[in-house]
């Protein structure tokens, strides 16, 4: 007697089920061309085992790490995570988006073309990281070059005409026609190292916390060194006839401090001086930005539907 043949859907003794002859034929159809290349190299790469010679318990925590710390990118290359939040900048042009404007204007950065784009967003991410960086260079108007250091001869009659020294000086540069006047240029750029960041970002804290302090001191025989001397300052910037704008030094400090001490601010009756009206000013800036981009994408959904 013959032994009866299993159906296509009985299991096998492992618990699979086996698969129907269309289905087996279509699965070890092999391929062809670089599609095939690409397969027996990635199966050969994941048959593979690594042998490091480490325990099991050692070598599943060191994946794990490194696992915290890399990833693949869209074309499977194993990449490092950058972690952005291990430091927060805070740089001036970044606050609002008119002062970006400005950068963008004064550098003549564009996002218009792909290339432009790539420069731009290199450039904004300099000047980020070199915060205190002159944030316009002045090009010479007859060679081209930036004017980094000495004296830059501006024109007041012509519309974006500086010319540099040695252009001046050059017999065979043909003479401007108007009247040009010399201004300083600042010195030359100083690049921060990372330990010295880290030490601007630690005082700028320390002064956060003394201005606090002195802030909400009264007595008169305070224990902390500092306190006298930031109480000192701020009564200067209440009774100072000057201020920050007719270029008083002190008061620029001060006005410089209060400035970070409004952006990380978040208590409603601050009593740090001046701290609500600044906030209260920055979010009128906000709201005019909001309403200036309400406008333009009004504007803009115009244009396309005519």
């Amino acid at each position: 007697p013959t032994e009866p043949v299993p159906s296509a859907e009985e299991t096998k003794p492992n618990g699979a089920v086996s698969s129907s002859p269309d289905e087996v034929n279509s699965s070890t159809v092999e391929r062809g061309g670089k599609f095939a290349a690409m397969e027996k190299k990635l199966k050969k790469n994941s048959d593979e085992p690594v042998s490091t010679g480490k325990p099991a318990e050692a070598k599943s925590s060191d994946d794990t790490d490194a696992a915290k710390t890399v990833t693949k990118d869209s074309k499977g290359r194993l990449v490092k995570i950058v972690d952005d939040d291990e430091e927060e900048m805070d740089c001036d042009f970044l606050n609002n988006r008119q002062a970006f404007l400005n950068l963008c204007q004064g550098n003549h950065y564009q996002f218009d073309t792909l290339r432009r784009a790539k420069h731009t967003s290199m450039m904004v991410l300099w000047h980020l990281h070199n915060r205190e960086a002159p944030k316009f260079v002045t090009q010479c108007a007859i060679c081209s070059r930036e004017i980094l250091q000495g004296k830059r001869l501006h024109c007041p009659t012509c519309a974006d005409f500086d010319q540099c020294i040695e252009c001046l000086r050059n017999p065979a540069v043909p003479k401007h026609p108007h009247p040009l006047t010399a201004i300083p240029v600042s010195g030359a750029q100083q690049t921060l190292t990372p330990e010295q960041r880290k030490e601007r970002k630690r005082s700028i804290q320390l002064h956060m916390t003394l201005l606090l302090h002195a802030s909400t001191c009264r007595s008169p025989k305070c224990n902390s060194a500092n306190c006298a001397k930031m109480k000192g300052l701020l009564k200067h910037g209440s009774q100072c006839k000057v201020k920050a704008q007719g270029g008083c030094n002190i008061c620029k400090r001060i006005w410089a401090l209060l400035q970070i001490h409004a952006r990380q601010c978040k208590t409603d009756n601050c009593p740090v001086p001046n701290c609500t009206a600044i906030r209260e000013r920055y979010r009128q800036i906000q709201l005019q930005q909001q309403a200036m981009d309400d406008r333009r994408r009004q504007m803009m959904n115009e244009t396309y539907r005519r």
